[in-house]
């Protein structure tokens, strides 16, 4: 029975930040009016945006009472800040969070809240996605597809940087977040997705693996990349180097030891893409010094690794006395993700005959 009929309240609240991009963000409220399933809420909350875009939106929508336009008002601007404010204001019995410039199939919050309606026991539910590339759907696009089941320790993977799924793979039990008391971190400038997940799964949610048609499209463009804006550049060390602290507290927290190795292979991972066109030495040192500070061993074996990258910047070009000390681990990283891709591949192909 839908919540609705009780309380009447939706069954689903739909929390979405967005910024500017009208086109990109009407574009997707349309694929959510699509949908067959209608018992819902969208709560759309600006940061920020030129006034003459989030007008031109609420004129668009004014006619549809379950679509409301809420503004940030408190700091700091970003998603993570908008999120926070959907989360609690929600009034959904389940809740989604959805990115602005993507697009959902139109069997999507049919599909997710009949699964959650079938799993009481549990707190949320992870769908597979797809690609949204050139205005085209593709189930079957070999990179930027999340939410299949193809890792044994979903907490291993977040701790080497690895993603199982994003925050938009899934439907949660709104009351389940608030028991935890779930809070998107402000104070991280990326990477929000997975530390959400990761404390959702750090506090023992109980999840699983839906095995559906792929119902959520993430925007990629013209040129094969994300649309997001850059997330590795100057002024996010401090946020990456206050994220791996953050891990390596919360997951020793609950496990002692058990996964510093995977915490120092995602050490590495942050490392190598925010050093891609050149190391910055005082960061590097900073983060190998947050990473000693849990672990001594892999602490000292990122410095030292620094230490060799820095005497091979004498006599080579930046990038390749970056990448001669991680050798190991960047062939490693490779041959996972091929792995990986391969083991989604072969979801995607068994998904669609079942379905």
């Amino acid at each position: 029975m839908a919540i609705s009929e009780t309380t009447g309240n939706p069954t689903l609240t739909i929390v979405m930040p967005f910024f500017n991009k009208k086109e990109l963000v009407a574009q997707m409220i349309d694929s959510i009016l699509s949908n067959s399933f209608s018992d819902w809420e969208l709560l759309a909350v600006d940061d920020g945006s030129a006034e003459d875009a989030v007008a031109s939106l609420q004129e668009r929508y004014k006619n549809d009472s379950r679509i409301s336009f809420l503004k940030r008002n408190v700091q700091p601007k970003g998603a993570q800040t908008c999120r926070n404010i959907g989360l609690e204001k929600a009034r959904g019995n389940y809740i989604v969070f959805f990115d602005s410039d993507d697009y959902v199939k139109p069997f999507c919050l049919k599909q997710r809240t009949e699964f959650l309606d079938r799993h009481r026991e549990l707190d949320f539910a992870v769908f597979p996605s797809g690609t949204l590339e050139n205005s085209e759907f593709r189930e079957t696009a070999s990179t930027s597809v999340y939410g299949y089941p193809v890792f044994h320790d979903d907490i291993k993977q977040f701790a080497r940087r690895k993603l199982p799924f994003i925050v938009w793979n899934n439907i949660y039990r709104t009351a389940s977040l608030r028991n935890m008391r779930a809070n998107w971190d402000s104070n991280l400038l990326s990477l929000q997705d997975a530390d959400f997940n990761m404390q959702a799964l750090l506090h023992g949610l109980k999840y699983d693996y839906a095995p559906a048609k792929p119902d959520y499209g993430y925007r990629i463009d013209s040129t094969g990349t994300s649309i997001s804006k850059e997330l590795y550049e100057e002024r996010h060390f401090k946020s990456h180097i206050y994220a791996t602290n953050k891990y390596f507290e919360s997951v020793q927290s609950h496990y002692g030891h058990k996964y510093d190795y995977s915490l120092y292979l995602g050490t590495l991972y942050i490392y190598n893409k925010i050093f891609t066109n050149g190391i910055n030495f005082k960061y590097a040192h900073l983060l190998a010094d947050t990473v000693k500070s849990h672990s001594n061993i892999y602490g000292n074996l990122l410095k030292s690794q620094i230490f060799i990258s820095q005497y091979l910047g004498k006599l080579l070009p930046p990038k390749r006395a970056r990448q001669i000390p991680m050798a190991c681990y960047l062939v490693w990283r490779y041959f996972t993700d091929v792995r990986t891709k391969q083991s989604i591949t072969t979801l995607i192909r068994y998904y669609a005959n079942k379905n």
